[in-house]
């Protein structure tokens, strides 16, 4: 098949990377217009449009999508994964098969923008890949093909994205293989099953130490290392992300919610139920830090905000 493919992070990315390698043909790569980043304020092309640069495929950026509708109307199908725009119909319904996209949870679950992150914060213990035929609602068109993929109690969302990313790749090379063949038939997704995956919020992101502490675990790990949960402490101007913890198994007792105790490369925070221990953080302008390496340099005392 001929497919135009929509996309723009390292997701996106991959997945457009195991289309290249198949038998289909990316004839048209769509990608958001380039960014600018950090103090230089210098020009940053997306991951997905560095891809198709390199491998000399056709690359539009437009601001809106609608702008090329008539160039994907060209290709077999539309092939969406991580675009970070709304489809209208204009756009939608183009392509002669319609367009289908790569979505990072297993619907009906997890419909919206943050599937990955969410399901970690919940502590799920399993996720997967949707090829879902695109309607004009949201993540609410019908399921093609699914894939399971088991969450571990460690897996950080950046980890458990690359994972995804992978399976998503192979499932959507399966399905345009199988829609090429009219094999394909999706099912309607059952609406009470429900759930959304709102963008995470920047209140979200500051760790709220009167949770227990396997909340705050599943939250560092949710948020880890592409967005970072943040904590402040009254020594250090400016957020303090932590990067990655563990549930300690000592006394709960010990220590008051937010208290810090630091000794011997270790350090370990009060919860409002149990004992988190911090292992590796970074501080505003510096690089990530195991907690040994932090407590060589600096001393942490009292409690965090």
């Amino acid at each position: 098949m001929n497919v135009a493919f929509a996309g723009t992070p390292r997701f996106a990315a991959t997945i457009l990377r195991g289309l290249i390698a198949s038998e289909h043909t990316v004839g048209l790569v769509i990608s958001q217009p380039d960014s600018r980043k950090g103090r230089g304020r210098r020009t940053v092309k997306p991951p997905v449009a560095e891809l198709a640069l390199a491998g000399g495929l056709r690359l539009r950026q437009p601001e809106r999508i609608s702008e090329v509708a008539e160039e994907i109307s060209r290709h077999d199908a539309l092939i969406v994964a991580a675009y970070g725009q709304i489809l209208r119909p204009d756009t939608l319904y183009a392509a002669p098969n319609g367009a289908w996209n790569v979505h990072a949870s297993l619907l009906p679950a997890y419909r919206g923008a943050a599937p990955v992150e969410r399901a970690i914060m919940n502590g799920e213990t399993e996720t997967g890949i949707s090829i879902m035929r695109m309607d004009e609602g949201l993540d609410t068109g019908p399921v093609a093909l699914q894939e399971k993929v088991p969450i571990s109690p460690e897996t950080t969302g950046g980890e458990l994205t690359e994972i995804l990313a992978k399976v998503g790749a192979e499932t959507i090379v399966r399905a345009m293989t199988m829609l090429e063949k009219g094999e394909l038939n999706p099912t309607e997704q059952d609406g009470a099953r429900a759930s959304y995956a709102e963008k995470i919020s920047p209140e979200e992101r500051t760790i709220q130490w009167d949770r227990g502490a396997s909340e705050v675990h599943n939250l560092i790990r949710a948020l880890s290392p592409h967005i970072g949960a943040r904590t402040y402490h009254p020594a250090i101007e400016g957020p303090i992300k932590v990067l990655a913890s563990r549930v300690s198994d000592g006394d709960s007792s010990s220590l008051g919610v937010g208290e810090i105790h630091a000794e011997k490369g270790r350090i370990l925070v009060g919860c409002g139920e149990g004992i988190l221990e911090i292992l590796r953080l970074q501080l505003p302008g510096g690089k990530p830090l195991r907690a040994e390496e932090f407590l060589h340099g600096y001393s942490l005392e009292g409690s965090f905000r």
